[in-house]
């Protein structure tokens, strides 16, 4: 039954608008009005508008764009204006109220390019094995292009190590720049109706304040927690590949100084580095 899903632009719009709470569940009827079912706001995307798992982050990093975008719209109304600078002198806490730094373009294709880095290590780890396995590798040719394989594997894994630094240290600023804004003044704005901002101002109405007003601040706040458990999301995925890249080299390494065992000069030239190593340490 897909007949009375909200299309995305009209999803968004409705939450922004505060019309739709994204902590309750959205009722989606059948045209023949003979089915229907109850699903999360994130359900809801996932199954009826197109977005995945792998793009949930840069959904939602798109949704607070636009969000941002529109509180600004509202915030430029001077009854909700005093009223939230009202709220904030409560808090004692005059900081701006939205997040505005976002993840750019750059930093979401690196994070995939990551993601994606790992399926190709894993499959040129597998094939590197598999050669092992099924060869002896007494060839002198067979395993120069074994060892240069292994060498050229190594090397990527490096390269792939230095981008996950690199992302890092972006979710890391990313989410302590999140952790700074005072939620609680959202939090408390999200309680206050309507009204409370017609009485603060001493007018009887103002149609350009959302009848829900106090549902869009409450959005605004999920939407925040939703990027900082993405955020999360992110940076277990990213330590758990880091984890497996290690591995993978270790391992490559380990096995490449077993196919080279024979090598007479290969091993010698070990064994002259180890004792260098050693000497070198002794003189310090």
């Amino acid at each position: 039954m897909s007949e009375g899903f909200l299309e995305l632009k009209l999803l968004v719009k409705e939450m922004i608008e505060g019309k739709i709470q994204i902590n309750k569940s959205l009722v989606i009827t059948s045209s023949d009005r003979t089915k229907s079912e109850e699903l999360s706001f994130l359900s809801h995307v996932l199954k009826y508008n197109g977005v995945k798992k792998e793009t949930m982050f840069v959904f939602l990093n798109e949704i607070l764009e636009v969000f941002n975008k529109e509180m600004n719209k509202l915030m430029r109304n001077r009854n909700v204006q005093r009223y939230i600078d009202g709220i904030k002198g409560e808090w004692d806490d005059l900081s701006d109220i939205l997040f505005k730094e976002l993840f750019t373009e750059d930093q979401v294709k690196l994070m995939e390019s990551i993601l994606e880095s790992i399926n190709e290590l894993c499959r040129r780890f597998k094939e590197i094995n598999t050669s092992v396995e099924s060869n002896n590798v007494t060839d002198v040719v067979e395993e120069a292009d074994l060892v240069d394989r292994m060498d050229t594997f190594v090397k990527s894994i490096k390269e792939f190590n230095e981008n996950i630094e690199e992302i890092m240290e972006q979710l890391d600023r990313y989410e302590g720049n999140l952790n700074k804004l005072n939620t609680c003044v959202l939090l408390d704005l999200s309680m206050k109706n309507k009204k409370l901002y017609l009485e603060f101002n001493g007018v009887t109405e103002d149609r350009s304040i959302p009848e829900n007003i106090q549902n869009v601040f409450l959005n605004y706040l999920l939407i925040l927690n939703l990027i900082k458990k993405q955020i999360v999301y992110y940076k277990k995925t990213v330590k758990k590949v880091e984890e497996i890249a290690q591995n993978m080299k270790k391992h490559t390494v380990s096995t490449k100084m077993t196919v080279k065992s024979h090598d007479k000069l290969f091993m010698s030239q070990q064994y002259e580095r180890g004792v260098e190593s050693y000497l070198g340490g002794l003189s310090l």
